[in-house]
C-alpha cells in the first residue's frame, strides 16, 4: 500500500504543477477546442438541427467509402473523436460497454476538423463520426443507434434491452431522451461565466487556466470561424452559419437569467432520475437507472455527471445530501471498466499539452519527472518485496 500512496503523491504533484505548464504554453490550447466547437454545433434547447445542404451532404457521404487518407484501407470500426469531448465521450463509453473492438483517429479541434479531407466525411465538421468500412456515421445519438442495431449479439450486449420487457424498455428511451436534452457543453462554458453557480472543486481538464482560455475561445468563436469560412471556400456557407448561431448563444448565454432557466431544466430532469433511483429498493438497489443492467441511458447519465463533476458543479445538483441517491450511483460507475477506459486522467491532459506546440525543454524536465515518480516507485516497491 506505501508504494501506492508514492505514486499517488507524485500524480498531485504533476496535477499541481499543471497550471504552470499551461501558462508557459501558447494561449490556443488545442483541446480547449472540444468544448467550443461542440458549442457551435449545438443550440440551446436542440442539437439535431441540420441546414438542408449539410444534410444533402451527409446523405452523400454515408454511400462513399470516404474517410482518412492515411487509413482508407481501415477495416472495421474507425472513431473519428476528442478525447475531451462530450459527445465523443459518450460514443466512447457505449463502445467499450458493447465490448466493440474499435480504432481512433484523434482530430485536434484547432482547425483540423475542417480541413477538407475531413469535411468530406462530415460536411458540419464535428465530432464524433463513426466509420465502419465504407459507411459514416455522423453525431453520437445516430453513432450508439447504429452500434446497437448492427452489433448487438452473442458477447456484444444491447444498450437497450428488449428481453426486459416494453416497460424497462420504454423506461431507457424515456430517460434517454430527458437526459441528452442537457447540453454539457452549456452547462460548461455557463459555469465559466456565471462561476457562481460551481462551488465545487474543479477538476481536470478544467484547471483555473484552462477555463480562463476557454472564456476566451468562447468569446473568439465566432470570428474564427468566420475567418475559416474565407479560408476554406468550400465550406463557406456552413461556417457562417456556425459564426451567425454562436454570437446569439453566447449572447444568451452571457444572460445570467437565461442560464438559470437552463439550469432549472437540468434540475427538473435531476428530480425524475433522483426519484426512479429512489425506487430502486431491496432486491433491485444495485439496479443501474432503468434496470439490472447497464443502458444507453445510464451512458448518457453517466457522461453528463462527468462534465458536472469536472466543472465544480457537483454540490449545485447532487453532493452533500441534495440527491442522495444520484450521488451513490455516481460513486458506483466510477468502478466500471467503460468508465476507466473513457474518462481522460491527468496524464491525457499532459499527453495533449505537449502534442501540442509545448516547450521542448519543458517536455524534457516533465519527463524526467515522471522518470523519477517511476523509479521511486520501483524502489518502494522493491523494498516491501524485501
Amino acid at each position: 500500500m506505501r508504494y501506492r500512496s508514492f505514486v499517488r503523491a507524485g500524480l498531485e504533484q504533476i496535477k499541481r504543477s499543471l497550471p504552470f505548464i499551461l501558462l508557459l504554453r501558447k494561449p490556443d490550447l488545442s483541446f480547449s477546442f472540444a468544448v467550443k466547437q461542440e458549442q457551435d454545433s449545438c443550440d440551446l434547447d436542440d442539437r439535431s438541427s441540420f441546414s438542408d445542404a449539410s444534410e444533402r451532404a451527409l446523405k452523400s457521404s454515408s454511400n462513399r467509402n470516404i474517410g482518412d487518407p492515411k487509413m482508407a484501407d481501415q477495416n472495421g470500426l474507425l472513431l473519428y473523436y476528442n478525447a475531451f469531448s462530450f459527445y465523443s465521450q459518450k460514443v466512447v463509453m457505449a463502445l467499450h460497454e458493447k465490448n466493440l473492438k474499435f480504432d481512433v483517429r484523434d482530430i485536434d479541434l484547432n482547425g483540423e476538423q475542417y480541413k477538407p479531407w475531413f469535411l468530406q466525411i462530415n460536411p458540419k465538421g464535428e465530432v464524433p463520426v463513426l466509420q465502419d468500412t465504407g459507411k459514416i456515421i455522423p453525431d453520437s445519438a445516430r453513432i450508439i443507434d447504429y452500434l446497437e442495431d448492427n452489433f448487438s449479439n452473442g458477447d456484444t450486449p444491447r444498450l437497450i434491452p428488449m428481453d426486459q420487457g416494453s416497460e424497462i424498455r420504454q423506461k431507457v428511451t424515456f430517460f434517454r431522451g430527458l437526459i441528452d436534452k442537457i447540453n454539457g457543453n452549456v452547462l460548461t462554458i455557463g459555469s465559466f461565466l456565471h462561476p457562481e453557480f460551481a462551488n465545487g472543486p474543479k477538476r481536470v481538464p478544467f484547471i483555473a487556466p484552462v477555463r480562463k482560455q476557454l472564456v476566451k475561445a468562447d468569446e473568439e468563436s465566432a470570428a474564427n470561424l468566420r475567418r475559416y469560412a474565407e479560408e476554406t471556400p468550400g465550406a463557406r456557407a456552413m461556417l457562417l452559419e456556425k459564426a451567425e448561431n454562436q454570437e446569439k448563444k453566447r449572447e444568451k448565454l452571457l444572460n445570467k437569467q437565461e442560464f438559470i432557466k437552463i439550469l432549472n431544466q437540468a434540475e427538473e430532469v435531476f428530480d425524475k432520475i433522483e426519484a426512479e433511483l429512489a425506487e430502486h429498493t431491496k432486491d433491485q438497489e444495485e439496479w443501474w437507472l432503468c434496470s439490472d443492467r447497464f443502458t444507453v441511458a445510464d451512458v448518457s447519465l453517466t457522461i453528463l455527471m462527468v462534465r458536472i463533476s469536472q466543472i465544480g458543479m457537483e454540490p449545485y445538483f447532487w453532493s452533500n445530501g441534495k440527491r442522495p441517491y444520484m450521488e451513490y450511483y455516481f460513486e458506483r460507475v466510477q468502478d466500471r471498466e467503460s468508465y476507466d477506459k473513457t474518462v481522460p486522467t491527468t496524464f491525457t491532459l499532459i499527453k495533449t499539452i505537449f502534442k501540442t506546440q509545448a516547450p521542448l525543454l519543458l517536455g524534457v524536465s516533465i519527463a524526467a519527472a515522471i522518470a523519477l515518480i517511476i523509479g521511486g516507485w520501483l524502489v518502494v516497491r522493491r523494498i516491501i518485496r524485501k
